[in-house]
């Protein structure tokens, strides 16, 4: 399968980046606490063809920052499990728009979590557990 972005409202989620116009390794090694390897996000991209694993970015509606990794992960057996990741601090408040409401990079991994579970369950009917 192709990486595909997958659009929640407020936020979305959308595949790996490491190119000259996106690059999410600083976000990455901020989130596993430790440099990663320069292959990280092609691998990520060979889990996807591999339908093995699915990993996205979960960015603001107006950005493309990462603000955490969703990682969905089929069991075999019809269920998933997903790890929902903050780059950085979860309390971190995001530049928005003042008439709307204030967001933070917490607010990212939980709606990026339910974007995932909603798009597991309804287009590859998989039970989140």
């Amino acid at each position: 399968m192709e990486p595909m972005d997958i659009n929640g409202g407020r936020f979305y989620v959308r595949p790996l980046h490491d190119d000259n116009r996106i690059d999410d390794r600083p976000a990455l090694s901020l989130i596993h606490n430790h440099p990663i390897p320069e292959d990280y996000v092609e691998k990520r991209r060979q889990e996807w063809a591999s339908e093995s694993t699915y990993s996205w970015a979960a960015c603001e509606q107006t950005s493309v920052e990462m603000l955490a990794l969703i990682t969905l992960t089929p069991q075999g057996d019809g269920t998933a499990r997903i790890e929902a990741l903050p780059a950085g601090d979860p309390e971190r408040q995001l530049p928005n728009d003042p008439v709307l409401e204030q967001k933070t990079v917490g607010d990212a991994v939980a709606e990026g979590r339910d974007t995932v579970q909603r798009w597991a369950e309804s287009y590859l009917g998989l039970k989140v557990i």
